[in-house]
């Protein structure tokens, strides 16, 4: 039997997934290479928002479907302490511009299928029912109900628990410092100063992809936003079920939490408006100034109850954007090196993302999925099809 080495750099939820799938293959050997605790990074850092928007596209829809199959398989056998929360989001307007914007985002996805509405404000009242939020300023409201969040990283164990059962090991608190390659193609890499054989290397990483990918000549066309979370802790939460929410013209959302905190951020916008690269390893773990005083008023003028609430928690995570919002996955121009990346959707993506790379890293099989998340989409860049020989 010629057993396949295969290094995952990566023990959050994506490389997990990863591991999980690739572990079906007996003649593969899985190694996970994660530096600090599994899922302790960027999934820790994650909303974790899961669910059919409603309106994607039908290739990404389908992406998606991939994940809510597996999600739904995991949660009825579950093999870690997970939990689901159903929280419908509600985007908002609160000018006229932000209004119009609304109201055009849904009229040109109106052949595609799925459950959003568009509610003028005055509406608001009367046609749903949202108890803790104040929609007195509110012009207009997409409403999406089908959108809920998962604990990331018991999610993330999930797909552990299950890749062990099936032969993966993972090595948590190991640095991998470089990726070695001969004339283009993978050869190892380099683990705490030592250089260890592997016939392919899967960049699961998160932010730190863009560096593993240029350990080994290729620049994603990847770009990172900072991801500030605050958590604050009302005196008196509503006793009820309340909407996710997101405030479009500041980028802040927010959603109450099953312990009654409520979890706040900031989407900034896509692309186009990012940093070209972020270093997560200088970001600070305190949210920035400016960036508190954002979240903090927006939440306060729509959830009134949280007024003067104490933060209990806050991080800074680094969220990767592609130029279409799509994700990455799988083959690129060095043969060998598979690559990930996400549009801040990785939670949602990470199963659809696992099959892929597994099936051609095992079997050659580009899949079904392939044209929606190919890297060779995007001018400048190829793939290299490789087929193991058994």
């Amino acid at each position: 039997m010629n057993t396949r080495r295969v290094a995952v750099i990566g023990g959050g939820i994506v490389g997990s997934s990863v591991a999980y799938h690739l572990g079906d293959d007996p003649e593969i050997d899985v190694t996970v290479f994660e530096r600090g605790e599994l899922a302790g990074e960027t999934t820790a850092a994650s909303g974790a928002f899961v669910g059919l928007w409603g309106d994607e596209p039908p290739a990404y829809r389908r992406l998606k479907e991939y994940g809510v199959r597996l999600y739904n398989e995991f949660l009825s056998a579950p093999r870690a302490n997970s939990s689901y929360t159903l929280a419908p989001r509600l985007g908002i307007a609160s000018t006229p511009e932000g209004a119009a914007k609304l109201r055009a985002a849904v009229a040109s996805r109106a052949s595609v299928r799925g459950n959003v509405e568009y509610v003028p404000g005055e509406r608001l009242g009367a046609e749903l029912l949202h108890p803790g939020l104040d929609t007195a300023n509110v012009e207009a409201a997409v409403y999406r109900p089908n959108l809920g969040f998962l604990d990331a990283t018991e999610l993330a164990a999930e797909f552990v628990h299950r890749a062990r059962d099936r032969g993966v090991t993972f090595e948590t608190g190991t640095t991998v410092e470089d990726v070695t390659t001969d004339d283009r193609s993978v050869t190892g890499i380099v683990v705490d100063g030592d250089l260890r054989p592997f016939d392919a290397v899967v960049a699961a990483a998160g932010p730190w992809n863009t560096h593993l990918a240029e350990s080994v000549g290729l620049a994603l066309p990847i770009r990172h936003t900072l991801g500030p979370i605050l958590v604050f802790e009302p005196d008196e939460p509503v006793p009820y079920d309340t909407f996710s929410v997101k405030h479009v013209e500041s980028g802040v959302y927010f959603r109450q939490q099953p312990d009654g905190t409520v979890f706040a951020g900031h989407y900034p916008g896509g692309y186009d408006d990012a940093g070209r690269a972020i270093d997560p390893d200088d970001v600070s773990q305190t949210v920035p100034t400016d960036l508190r005083t954002k979240i903090r008023d927006v939440v306060e003028a729509y959830f009134p109850w949280v007024e003067g609430a104490p933060v209990a928690d806050e991080w800074v995570g680094v969220r990767s954007l592609t130029p279409d919002a799509g994700a990455i996955a799988g083959w690129t121009s060095v043969d060998g090196f598979y690559a990930t990346g996400f549009n801040a959707a990785g939670i949602q993506l990470a199963p659809v993302i696992g099959y892929v790379v597994a099936e051609q890293l095992v079997r050659g099989n580009p899949t079904e999925y392939y044209d929606a998340v190919r890297l060779s989409r995007f001018d400048g860049y190829t793939d290299v099809f490789r087929t193991w020989e058994k």
